[in-house]
């Protein structure tokens, strides 16, 4: 029937860190510390969903996103 199979589990978690501090009367500065996907597991992509010869499983992850990221930044507002 119609949606009857369902795709891998999606498990995501992202944090991120800020601090601002006033420099004068009418500058601030922002340092950012941002981390994506914390737990480093494997979130599907892409999922295959044709029946192929080859011997792929349908509803299999063919492709994953990135694991763990993080970056590191200065915001100047004034």
């Amino acid at each position: 029937g119609r949606n009857a199979f369902t795709a891998p589990p999606l498990t995501n978690l992202d944090l991120r860190f800020s601090k601002r501090f006033k420099i004068g009367e009418r500058v601030k500065l922002q340092m950012l510390f941002e981390f994506f996907n914390i737990f480093n597991r494997k979130n599907p992509a892409a999922v295959q969903n044709q029946i192929n010869i080859i011997g792929q499983e349908f509803g299999k992850a063919t492709q994953v996103l990135p694991g763990r990221e993080g970056q590191f930044g200065f915001r100047i507002e004034f």
